[in-house]
C-alpha cells in the first residue's frame, strides 16, 4: 500500500488519524562524510617517498586491517573468538604485496610518541608475535614529517632483495577445481609449519598435476602451504 494510492482500507484508516510513508522515497539522513585525513601529512611523505624506492613487481595497500593479513588457526571456537578479536580493530600502515598474486611481503608502520607509552609498547609487541608466528616481516620507522629516499631504501634494502622469491605454490597455481580428501592417512601426515595442524591428503582434479596427491593445509585457503608426493 503506497501513499499514492493507499486503497479503501487506507482511506478509513486514514480519517482515524493513521498516516503511511513510502520508505522508499522517504529521505534518509545518513550522518557521514568522506574524511580529508585518509593518509596524516607524515604518512603522505612516506607513501610517495616508498613508491619512488619499491620495484614495479610491488604495490602499496595502505591502512590494512589485521584480520584480513592474518587468520586465527586455533580450531576451536572460543579461542578463535578470542584471538581474532586482538586483531579485528588493529591495522597496519602499509602493507607491501605482490602486485602478481597480492601475496603480502612486508609490513610497515610509522611509530609516533605515543609508541612510548607502557600500553603501546605492549601492544606493539603482541602485534610483532603475530607477524614473527605468521612469517611476515614488519618494518617500523619513526613518524616524522618528511621523509628521504635513501633512509626508507636502507632499511627497506633486505626486504627488496627477497621479493623474487615471493610466489605461490606449483600446485595452487593450477587453480584446482576440485580437491578430495583422504582421512585414512591423516595420522601419517606432516603438520603445516604455518597452523601446527595436521596437512591433509588431497588428489589434484584439473591441470597439469590432475591425479597426483599432494599435502595441503586443512585451513585452505586461508593457508596454502603445500607439501607434492613424489
Amino acid at each position: 500500500m503506497s501513499a499514492n494510492n493507499p486503497g479503501c482500507l487506507g482511506v478509513i484508516l486514514k480519517l482515524f488519524g493513521v498516516k503511511f510513508e513510502n520508505k522508499n522515497l522517504k529521505e534518509v539522513d545518513f550522518p557521514y562524510a568522506m574524511r580529508d585525513d585518509f593518509l596524516s601529512p607524515s604518512e603522505h611523505s612516506f607513501y610517495k617517498v616508498l613508491g619512488q624506492v619499491i620495484p614495479k613487481d610491488l604495490i602499496i595497500c595502505p591502512k590494512v586491517s589485521l584480520k584480513d593479513i592474518f587468520f586465527v588457526t586455533d580450531k576451536d571456537r572460543s579461542n578463535q573468538s578470542k584471538y581474532f578479536n586482538k586483531i579485528s580493530r588493529k591495522h597496519v600502515d602499509f602493507l607491501l604485496c605482490s602486485s602478481e598474486t597480492m601475496q603480502p611481503v612486508c609490513g610497515i608502520e610509522l611509530d609516533d610518541s605515543s609508541h612510548a607509552r607502557q600500553d603501546r609498547i605492549n601492544r606493539d609487541e603482541f602485534i610483532e608475535q603475530v607477524y614473527k608466528k605468521a612469517g611476515l616481516t614488519l618494518v617500523r620507522f619513526k613518524n616524522k614529517r618528511n621523509y628521504t629516499l635513501n633512509e626508507v631504501a636502507k632499511q627497506l634494502q633486505p626486504i627488496l632483495l627477497e621479493t623474487n622469491s615471493v610466489s605461490i605454490p606449483t600446485m595452487i597455481k593450477e587453480e584446482l577445481e576440485e580437491i578430495e580428501q583422504n582421512e585414512d592417512k591423516i595420522n601419517e601426515v606432516p603438520n603445516c609449519p604455518k597452523c601446527n595442524i595436521p596437512f591433509v591428503l588431497r588428489t589434484a582434479k584439473s591441470g597439469k598435476n590432475k591425479g597426483k596427491q599432494f599435502y595441503g593445509c586443512s585451513n585452505f585457503p586461508k593457508c596454502r602451504e603445500v607439501i607434492e608426493l613424489t
